[in-house]
């Protein structure tokens, strides 16, 4: 059990850094809008599969996964985005 948890942490990781790196392209606005979008969906997803009996717990651990650790990648990017509006400003 640990261990698959374990796993799907390394996966989620895995797999938002992939995300970010093939929205690179995008601006930094669209890259915070992609996360913020994908944190939303999967927030609303989690809901509705708690309200359903016997959900499996490794989906819920899996979705808040996501969510967490997208957040980080969101809370960069949108950093990222207010500098360079800073240095575009001056």
């Amino acid at each position: 059990m640990i261990l698959t948890l374990i796993l799907i942490a390394i996966a989620t990781t895995l797999g938002i850094y992939a995300l970010t790196r093939v929205m690179r392209k995008l601006a930094l606005r669209a890259q915070f809008g992609v996360l913020l979008g994908l944190g939303i969906t999967i927030g609303f997803i989690f809901l509705m599969i708690v309200q359903m009996p016997h959900f499996p717990m490794w989906l819920g651990i899996t979705l808040i996964m996501v969510v967490f650790v997208a957040s980080l990648f969101g809370t960069c990017i949108f950093l990222r985005s207010l500098m360079q509006e800073e240095r575009e400003e001056k």
